[in-house]
């Protein structure tokens, strides 16, 4: 069904048609879809990490700052977030450290001969374990020449500190 109607904004005043030509467009507008990326409105309050490792705080006043912040995902919610982020900042830092000071260079090369350790969790079983691979190389694992290397960096930087800041595992304090 096709129906028309005709609407005659004389019969309106200034501020019914200004209403009305807002309702008009939203209402031509598709719908929105909800992003799961929270990213700042003027004035909004956010935090961050700055060039000393603080959390900070500071007001999105759409400056080149705010967007560089944004743009390498240096701005939170809240200070909860940024805490989190910066702990686990610390903990991958500290990983890659362990690895570049005690892998074997010579082993290092992706190849057919040389296998890589990973730390790895398995949600199924609440198990976290060294893994090896020879072939597929992981976009955010830390790689190390072998398994006691490996074992030896989770005792270094912590299994509780790389079951929560890593794998987002809750552990007990």
């Amino acid at each position: 069904m096709n129906e028309q109607n005709i609407i005659h904004l004389d019969n309106l005043t200034e501020e019914e048609r200004e209403q009305f030509t807002k309702v008009l467009g939203k209402a031509s507008e598709e719908p929105s879809k909800e992003s799961r990326v929270w990213k700042p409105k003027k004035i909004d309050q956010y935090y961050y990490i700055n060039d000393f490792t603080d959390v900070c705080t500071d007001t999105w006043q759409e400056a080149g700052a705010d967007y560089k912040r944004f743009k390498i995902g240096n701005v939170y919610k809240t200070r909860e977030e940024v805490c989190f982020a910066l702990e686990r900042a610390k903990v991958k830092a500290e990983l890659k450290r362990y690895a570049l000071e005690h892998n074997d260079p010579e082993k290092e090369a992706w190849n057919n001969d040389n296998g890589h350790y990973m730390i790895a969790f398995n949600h199924r079983v609440n198990d976290l374990f060294i893994t090896r691979g020879y072939y597929i190389e992981e976009e955010s694992a830390t790689c190390f020449t072998s398994a006691p290397i490996a074992r030896d960096a989770i005792e270094a930087v912590g299994e509780e500190r790389i079951l929560k800041y890593i794998f987002g595992v809750e552990v007990e304090e």
